[in-house]
């Protein structure tokens, strides 16, 4: 009898392994994809630093600005507990005054940990490191100011995800967000002022909120 017992739990154990290392949202070698929208509040501080005789003169403003994003996401599982992706992430930046239309945009790597890892469901920690690039053009009576900014980014974020099949769930992510922006560029009424004598750094930090529609393959 443990002659033909043995041959036949190794038999069942060979058809049951795959299925048992499947059974996770993330596992080795599975392709994640992922698209929604993000609303976001962050506190700013914009910082000026120009040369008025000789002499660096500075001044800070501290406001606050919402943002509205379109995260798009891909990653690949490297362990059951780690995937690897990158994201890119547009959207709109609208200060207290509401005054600009404007343009954002994130882009960078994100390493995602699976601190519990279901067939179904998921429990997630996220890091982003990446960059940011934000266009702000405000017009004013006879006067339209167009301003571009671009600098570091940073982030870190934990969220759940929930599949009703084996292609499809849905993801929803709470994200501290930071960008380090200076100007690069500046122009009055399509003319170009010179940076020379004057520096801008705009710093952001923030929570957003994400849905997303998300595939695995």
């Amino acid at each position: 009898m443990p002659s033909r017992t043995l041959p036949l739990l190794a038999a069942i154990a060979i058809a049951v392994l795959p299925t048992l290392t499947q059974a996770q949202i993330n596992a080795p070698g599975r392709v994640h994809m992922a698209v929604g929208l993000a609303a976001g509040f962050h506190g700013t501080e914009y910082t000026e630093t120009g040369t008025v005789l000789g002499f660096p003169v500075q001044r800070k403003t501290l406001d606050a600005a919402a943002t509205v994003t379109v995260p798009i996401e891909v990653g690949v599982g490297v362990a059951n507990f780690l995937s690897l992706g990158v994201y890119v992430e547009p959207g709109s930046y609208i200060d207290s005054a509401a005054t600009e239309s404007n343009g954002l945009a994130m882009v960078g790597v994100q390493p995602r940990f699976y601190l519990v890892n279901k067939d179904r469901f998921a429990w997630m920690a996220s890091l982003r490191l990446g960059g940011s690039a934000l266009e702000l053009d405000r017009q004013e009576p006879f006067v339209r100011s167009e301003a571009r900014y671009s600098g570091g980014h940073f982030g870190l974020g934990t969220g759940v995800a929930v599949h009703f099949s084996d292609l499809i769930g849905l993801q929803l992510h709470l994200n501290y967000l930071a960008n380090r922006m200076t100007l690069r560029d500046y122009r009055i009424n399509g003319t170009e002022i010179p940076l020379d004598l004057y520096d801008a750094e705009l710093l952001t930090r923030g929570v957003a909120l994400q849905a997303s529609l998300a595939f695995r393959f």
